[in-house]
């Protein structure tokens, strides 16, 4: 039933063999196949999406919290009070009454204990009381990111009070927590020399609401992708050095991350490889008392924009939905790939990237090139794909294994893959491809990726899950959908945590009912992002409808609020 391509064929063993083989080469099916399977293995399971949370029974919304139905508001819910000495005290009370009982009120003053027979949707600030909400079997954490620059050039929170005043209204819905890229810029603006002072005040308002953290540890530039609103480089240090920077085909360098062909290449008495082990090293020794506590995560920076992949679609060159370009030019990496080409037997002729004229530039699309119509295909084209792709999982194993080490399991780590949706519906999947994703030819990028992060201990978080298959214009062949089932069936099938995002700001309904669709198979989902614009008053609503959902509880999201609209922007 999740499949209209293939209805009416799985039932018939030799039929469904064929539709498999189909699969590998056609990513439609494919993706339809990834949603059945994920949906069979949960009604074998006996659950829907069979998720095993782990989760905490109970969720403090903090102190001085009161409970209420709505954001911003106090409306009492169905009560009962009771005398009791403390919040335990109380929730031991709840149980005791399981059918009636969904959270709890204590009340310090009066040793009061309000049992609530109504799931909480928010809070409201209530001094001396403490609102405490039974945690449901499908409960979803979500964090909201934030601003990209909520840290300033001067190392000091950019607007502490507007910042404050936003928390207070997230705080209303209930969020788990919130994301924050922590630059390297600002954390280590000299070699060796760290500061982490600004993150220590910004988790201490964290700790101060209950709120947990996920904390991205980014070792790329701000400015450049889709949504960067700031402008934060690398640390001087860094750019100072020459040729361990991406290129593309005309030779142009781009310098938000460097190469990963040059992790082990000595840059003024280390390697990149050893910069990141040294940084994760000190941020593990200074915040060695909010790891596993208020620091619930670590993602770790394994690319452009944090996400394991090459930069293959700057915005400065490339335009939605164009395929973009191999980065396979700078110095190191043609070192590599003519060391892999005399491996292979092929040391005269396969020593090079494919022609430029065959793969096209930033914004072809696949059909107007040699390489994405049959040269992929070929044993040259099987040979540089798997060696392009290959080198991005050995450079994610290197990081997330110095992560792991550093962090020595006093918090969970993950990783980012990017949502590349478009072109996902082509056989040689070619943005996917430039990007380091090997999608084609019988190879599942994302099983690949997912092995990775399996033995390194690392959940796998994934965008682009508020995405539609027919948000975008027919000719860019976007499947988000099949995209997302396909990483999720992967993640899945490697027995490790899957974790999502939206890829671009939304507020309507739509996107939400989207996103929310897959919360039986998500652990985490992560908002982006953080804005004035979320907490005006409908869209905080209409944010809190998406939070209760994802926590479980009954949600009032089943119809679009009154005047809500799609998003501006869902093209990407």
């Amino acid at each position: 039933p999740h499949c209209p391509a293939g209805r009416g064929t799985l039932d018939n063993p030799g039929a469904a063999r064929a539709v498999r083989a189909g699969a590998m080469m056609c990513p439609a099916l494919r993706g339809c196949l990834a949603l059945a399977a994920v949906m069979c293995a949960a009604a074998a399971a006996g659950a829907p999406g069979a998720k095993d949370t782990g989760r905490p029974q109970w969720q403090s919304l903090g102190a001085n919290s009161g409970c209420g139905r709505s954001a911003g508001a106090s409306a009492p819910l169905g009560v009962r009070e009771e005398s009791a000495q403390s919040v335990e005290e109380c929730q031991r009370r709840c149980l005791e009454d399981a059918g009636f009982c969904k959270a709890v009120e204590f009340r310090a003053k009066g040793s009061l204990c309000r049992l609530l027979g109504e799931g909480v949707r928010a809070m409201h600030i209530a001094a001396g009381s403490e609102c405490v909400r039974r945690l449901d079997e499908q409960y979803t954490e979500i964090y909201v990111m934030l601003p990209l620059d909520v840290i300033s050039p001067l190392k000091t929170i950019t607007d502490p009070t507007g910042l404050e005043h936003m928390f207070d209204s997230l705080q209303t819905v209930g969020v788990d927590g919130f994301m924050v890229d922590v630059w390297w810029r600002f954390t280590e603006p000299s070699p060796k020399a760290y500061d982490f002072a600004v993150y220590k005040d910004l988790f201490a308002m964290a700790k101060a609401r209950g709120w947990k953290v996920q904390v991205v540890s980014s070792f790329h530039q701000c400015g450049g992708n889709a949504g960067d609103s700031c402008n934060i480089p690398l640390p001087d240090f860094v750019l100072e050095a020459k040729d361990v920077w991406y290129k593309d085909a005309a030779g142009r360098e781009t310098m938000e991350y460097i190469s990963l062909f040059a992790d082990e290449v000595n840059i003024k008495g280390r390697t990149p490889l050893a910069m990141y082990r040294d940084w994760f090293d000190a941020f593990a020794a200074a915040f060695s008392e909010e790891l596993g506590s208020v620091i619930a995560d670590v993602m770790v920076g394994l690319g452009p924009a944090g996400e394991l992949r090459y930069p293959s679609y700057p915005l400065s060159h490339w335009s939605f939905c164009g395929i973009g370009e191999f980065q396979a030019y700078d110095k190191h990496a043609l070192k590599s790939l003519k060391q892999a080409a005399a491996a292979a037997g092929h040391a005269e002729d396969w020593a090079l990237p494919p022609p430029a004229d065959d793969v096209g530039d930033y914004n072809s699309h696949g059909h107007e090139t040699a390489f994405f119509t049959e040269g992929f295909s070929t044993d040259f084209g099987q040979f540089f794909l798997d060696w392009y792709s290959g080198a991005l999982k050995q450079h994610g194993a290197r990081i997330l294994g110095a992560a792991r080490e550093a962090l020595n399991g006093k918090a969970e780590i993950s990783g980012k893959v990017a949502g590349i949706h478009w072109w996902y519906d082509y056989p040689s999947h070619p943005a996917e491809a430039t990007a380091g994703y090997y999608n084609t030819n019988f190879r599942n990028a994302y099983a690949e990726i997912a092995d990775v992060f399996a033995k390194e201990g690392a959940t796998l978080d994934f965008t682009c899950l508020e995405m539609k298959n027919t948000d975008n214009a027919e000719e860019c062949h976007s499947r988000p959908e099949y995209l997302v089932m396909q990483v999720i069936e992967a993640a899945k099938s490697k027995g490790i945590k899957f974790a999502g995002e939206n890829a671009l700001p939304r507020y309507d309904h739509w996107a939400y009912e989207q996103m929310a669709g897959y919360a039986e198979h998500v652990d985490a989902i992560t908002y982006l992002r953080l804005s004035s614009v979320l907490t005006e008053a409908e869209n905080l609503e209409r944010f809190a409808d998406f939070v209760e959902a994802l926590h479980g509880a009954p949600a009032d999201a089943a119809a679009p609020a009154a005047g809500a609209g799609a998003g501006a922007g869902a093209d990407e």
